[in-house]
């Protein structure tokens, strides 16, 4: 045999070939005709290991080799020190969303890291377990502790300080709750605690769903979700080069997906996300990263829905007007695929052949000739030219393989001959089609004791199709002239009588009133500084109707600013602090009981800078480091939050003086009309 070959790779490609998709391992041994593509990649490589960053599309028509090529660039980055991972684009899996799409993306991705000793992806134990040991053996080092010590509880404050130390370093965003989760998984690690180790792994692979689960298991403030996925992958790309690693490459596969998203607002809002990833990359923004994006023509040039139908994609991507067929230029970002030729298909099948037979341990009767044969038949088949793809061929061929291994009377031309051609892109179609329809039964299920039109139901399929969860859970709905207000566990759908609809994760919504007229009323909710006016609404109806929009927010456990200091209280050690959150605490909660809108207003003024500070000075805390800068940072910290104390208490006065002088002049009309009426005297 004249390919060297590992028994676990030979199976690997043997298996995966025969169910139509491309093997983790050992691609390097059917690699054929893409040598310049190889020699791109390498180039591409070094770049990105000196501290560039690159994104490369591989576009080519179906069946044409461009997952292939993924996995042959993990194979070669893999053995350039590189971290690798990959995710395939789904109905589920998504660069943006609202719904955790996105961040399915996310955790498909933590799940696939790779390394060269685990190719198959699943290593990220592995390197933040390596990347602990350096900080251990760090900080042995700098305060002269034997490493047989270092490990026991005694010395867990100088670890977590390390952990910190460096975790503060690389990172830009996230970085208390990234640093908290790591020592909890080094506590997990040496308290041989698996539960604790695995939820902080959880935690890192973004597969908390709520703050509340995470909160509880772990003691974070936040966890991974759509808007904050991509800093995080940034996050751990720095931490990967600060073990000692060249990069990270992503891998994503079947951008048809995201060509298939049938909102156009969704459907921009993604390619809006590759665009600041692809600026990011080009831009200096990052270092060590190198995304690659495969799809089809049809995903690059449809001016409709494909990446030209957002210009400023249009005119990053746009093809070399000069390359050709015999004129290739790779150092562009989008590199077309050609398709292999006869002769390339011969020496695979060729090739395939003898890794079959060694993983087999057998010698199968197919020469060269029979393999002329047969790729003189199969392409030479009814609907060859249109749909016959390398991905066919090959299944064909092993299949053909299977059959005479198992049965050697066989007779090979007659297997040739009951080869028939089909068009795999119209299958595809068909389960789309099964999908919408799927939802639609899903809609009606749903909405079993929830009003709402015939004619919603079919707009809804569409929305289903962007937006799987936007119907999870219905639990309300309202119907009038203006059109269809649902709510839903998560989000607050409006589809108009025109067919245009809007939906708002209820963490959007600032604020919610409304104006009662003779007999109806309007409904107003601000949804991130974009006003939504429901007109039409009963007198009778509209109470109920805000009281369950109310319910959700409270099914969510939306926190309010109150609840957010009470956690703080307990989080923060330092007694002087503690007492100005549980003043703080009780005056938010107060205001938030006394007017509700008044309430949302006061939260949203104070929330984010607040908790950035407590966030903060929490972290110096955990921190355990007394150097002069750091005493300075927490004392400003605090005489911040002491600012912020006074202004609660002259925020509350306010509201009472107020009260007070509408009160006094209630007071004072009511008693002049007492006296006109005679009832006192002056």
């Amino acid at each position: 045999m004249s390919i060297k070959i590992k028994p676990k790779e030979a199976t690997a490609i043997i298996n995966s070939l025969i169910s139509g998709v491309v093997p983790k391992i050992g691609v390097q041994h059917i690699t054929v005709g893409r040598a310049d593509e190889v020699e791109t990649v390498v180039g591409a490589l070094e770049e990105v290991k000196n501290g560039h960053s690159m994104m490369k599309f591989w576009i080519g028509d179906f069946g044409s080799g461009k997952s292939f090529m993924l996995h042959l660039l993990n194979t070669v980055a893999l053995k350039q020190k590189f971290i690798v991972t990959n995710a395939d684009f789904t109905p589920h899996v998504r660069l943006y969303s609202n719904d955790g799409k996105a961040r399915a993306l996310y955790a498909a991705l933590m799940d696939n890291i790779a390394v060269q000793t685990k190719p198959e992806g699943g290593a990220l134990p592995i390197l933040l377990e390596k990347w602990i040991e350096q900080v251990i053996i760090q900080t042995s080092t700098e305060h002269k502790v034997p490493l047989t010590e270092i490990r026991t509880p005694a010395y867990l404050d100088l670890i977590r300080q390390g952990i910190m130390k460096t975790i503060n370093r690389i990172t830009e965003t996230g970085s208390f709750d990234f640093g908290l989760a790591v020592i909890k998984y080094y506590e997990g690690f040496i308290g041989n605690d698996e539960v604790l180790r695995k939820n902080a792994l959880r935690w890192m692979k973004g597969e908390y769903g709520t703050k509340t689960e995470a909160r509880l298991d772990l003691g974070v403030g936040d966890i991974i979700n759509d808007r904050n996925y991509y800093d995080m992958l940034k996050n751990f790309c720095r931490l990967f080069v600060q073990i000692g690693y060249s990069g990270l490459v992503v891998n994503l596969d079947e951008a048809i997906n995201l060509y298939k998203i049938s909102n156009t607002g969704m459907r921009q809002k993604n390619y809006e996300s590759l665009l600041s990833m692809y600026n990011d990359c080009f831009q200096g923004k990052v270092e060590h990263l190198f995304f690659n994006i495969a799809g089809t023509t049809e995903v690059l040039e449809d001016s409709k829905k494909g990446f030209y139908s957002y210009d400023a994609l249009k005119t990053r991507l746009k093809v070399n007007k000069f390359e050709t067929a015999e004129l290739r230029d790779y150092a562009q970002p989008v590199i077309q695929l050609m398709p292999l030729s006869h002769n390339e298909i011969f020496l695979l099948l060729h090739n395939l052949k003898e890794i079959f037979d060694f993983n087999y341990k057998s010698a199968t009767d197919f020469t060269d000739t029979d393999i002329h044969a047969f790729m003189e038949e199969i392409y030479n088949k009814p609907g060859a030219t249109e749909f016959l793809t390398p991905r066919e061929v090959i299944r064909d061929f092993l299949n053909i393989l299977n059959i005479l291994r198992q049965n050697p009377q066989a007779e090979k031309k007659k297997l040739f001959e009951e080869i028939r051609i089909t068009d795999e892109r119209n299958e595809a179609a068909e389960t789309e089609e099964d999908i919408r329809l799927r939802k639609i039964k899903k809609i009606e299920k749903q909405r079993k004791n929830i009003l709402l039109p015939p004619e919603i139901i079919e707009e809804l399929s569409i929305i289903l199709m962007d937006d799987e969860n936007v119907l999870k859970a219905l639990t309300g709905s309202f119907h009038n002239e203006a059109g269809t207000l649902i709510a839903t566990e998560r989000r607050l759908l409006f589809i108009s009588k025109n067919k245009n609809h809007k939906s708002f994760p209820y963490g959007q919504m600032n604020e919610m009133t409304y104006t009662s007229g003779p007999q109806y009323s309007v409904l107003h909710m601000v949804l991130n500084n974009e006003r939504l006016n429901i007109d039409f609404i009963p007198n009778n109806q509209v109470k109920p109707l805000l009281h369950l929009l109310e319910a959700q927010l409270d099914i969510l456990e939306r926190k309010t600013l109150a609840a957010e200091l009470k956690y703080w209280e307990k989080e923060i050690e330092e007694p002087n602090i503690k007492g100005m959150l549980n003043r703080m605490s009780k005056i938010a909660y107060i205001i938030q009981e006394k007017d509700h809108s008044a309430g949302e207003v006061f939260s949203m003024r104070h929330t984010d800078t607040v908790v950035k500070l407590l966030k903060q000075y929490k972290a110096m805390e955990v921190s355990g480091l007394q150097s002069p800068e750091m005493q300075a940072s927490q004392q400003r910290i605090f005489q911040a939050i002491e600012l912020t104390r006074s202004a609660f208490e002259q925020e509350l006065n306010n509201m009472f003086e107020s009260d007070m002088l509408d009160i006094d002049a209630e007071s004072m009309a009511y008693m002049q009309n007492l006296k006109n009426r005679g009832l006192i005297k002056e």
